[in-house]
C-alpha cells in the first residue's frame, strides 16, 4: 500500500528527502527555535480545529460553550490549555529566533525577504493572540478590547476616530472570522514562502 501510494504521489520519497536533508555543522540549539515555533503552530491548528466543533461565536453563548468544552467533553480542558499555552510559547520562541537572526545578521543580502516575511509572521502571532483572547468573552476579553481601543485612541489626530472602528472590527463575531479564517490563510502563505526561502538560501553561517 505504501509503495503503491509512493509510485503515484512520490510522497514517501519527499519525506525521506526531508529527513535526510543535510544539516550544516554550525547549527546548534539556538537555531531550533524557529522549528519549535513551527511545531507549535501546527499544534495550534489541530487544537483550534477541535475547539471549533464546540465554540459558539456569539457574545451570549461564547463563555458557556467554552465551559461546556472544558467540563463535558473528554480532554476538552486539556486541549484548550494546549491551545492557550502554546500560543504564548510561540511568541517566546519567535522572539528567541528573531534575536538569533539579528545576532547572526542573517537579515542581510540575500536574505532580506526571509527577514521581512519572518517579521510579518511575528506580528501576525500577536494579532492571533489579541483576537484569541477576545473569543472567550469573559471579563479579560472585554477589558482587553477596551484597553486596545483606548491605547489607539491616545494617538494624536486620528486616535479618536479609531476607537469605534476597533470596537466594531474586533467584536466577537468578527474576531472569530479574523482568528479562524483570515489570519490562518495569510500565515499559511507567509510560512510557505518563508520556509522555501530558507531551503533555497540555506541557514546563515556564524559571523
Amino acid at each position: 500500500m505504501i509503495n503503491w501510494l509512493n509510485v503515484r504521489t512520490g510522497i514517501i520519497d519527499k519525506i525521506r528527502g526531508q529527513l535526510t536533508y543535510p544539516i550544516p555543522s554550525h547549527v546548534n540549539f539556538w537555531f531550533c527555535f524557529g522549528g519549535f515555533a513551527f511545531f507549535l503552530i501546527v499544534l495550534q491548528v489541530l487544537t483550534g480545529a477541535f475547539m471549533m466543533f464546540f465554540y459558539v461565536p456569539i457574545a451570549e453563548n461564547a463563555q458557556a460553550s467554552i465551559k461546556y468544552l472544558c467540563n463535558n467533553i473528554p480532554y476538552g480542558g486539556l486541549i484548550r490549555n494546549f491551545h492557550r499555552w502554546s500560543a504564548t510559547l510561540i511568541v517566546a520562541f519567535l522572539f528567541v529566533h528573531t534575536v538569533n537572526v539579528i545576532t547572526r545578521r542573517a537579515y542581510k543580502s540575500p536574505r532580506e525577504l526571509n527577514w521581512w516575511s519572518g517579521i510579518l509572521l511575528f506580528l501576525l502571532m500577536f494579532l492571533f493572540m489579541v483576537t484569541g483572547i477576545i473569543l472567550p468573552w469573559d471579563w479579560r476579553s472585554y477589558w482587553e478590547l477596551i484597553v486596545w481601543a483606548d491605547w489607539f485612541g491616545a494617538l494624536p489626530i486620528i486616535g479618536e476616530r479609531l476607537i469605534i472602528p476597533i470596537l466594531s472590527t474586533f467584536a466577537i463575531g468578527r474576531s472569530f472570522i479574523i482568528h479562524v479564517w483570515i489570519l490562518p490563510a495569510i500565515v499559511l502563505f507567509l510560512l510557505i514562502f518563508h520556509l522555501r526561502m530558507v531551503r533555497k538560501l540555506g541557514i546563515a553561517e556564524p559571523l
